[in-house]
């Protein structure tokens, strides 16, 4: 499967979205998403299940990925705290805990 089919069919929804946008019909589009969703994962849930070579090696391929999930994981929420110390706080900035503590000690 090329990507052009799926470029058309995210276009083609968007279009249709924006024509029907004032349409009942857009406000469940949630609800039949998460089913469609589901019906994917139940699908991938069945070739995966089908591969005798991914369920003979599952335990192996299980560790790995458990492995790179924590590994990925811990990266981003140390990445995100560094990123909002640079991003969010001033070094001339003082915490809440210190003004409040200014304000008691007036």
């Amino acid at each position: 499967m090329t990507i052009i089919p799926v470029f058309f069919s995210i276009l083609s929804g968007i279009a249709v979205g924006y024509l029907l946008r004032q349409k009942k019909v857009t406000q469940k589009t949630g609800m039949l998403l998460n089913l469609v969703i589901m019906l994917l994962l139940l699908f991938l849930g069945i070739a995966v299940g089908s591969n005798r070579e991914v369920v003979t090696k599952f335990a192996s391929i299980g560790l790995e990925a458990l492995l790179l999930t924590l590994g990925g994981t811990l990266g981003s929420l140390i990445a995100a705290g560094w990123l909002y110390k640079k991003a969010f706080h001033s070094p001339h900035e003082t915490s809440l805990q210190s003004k409040k503590n200014n304000r008691e000690k007036r």
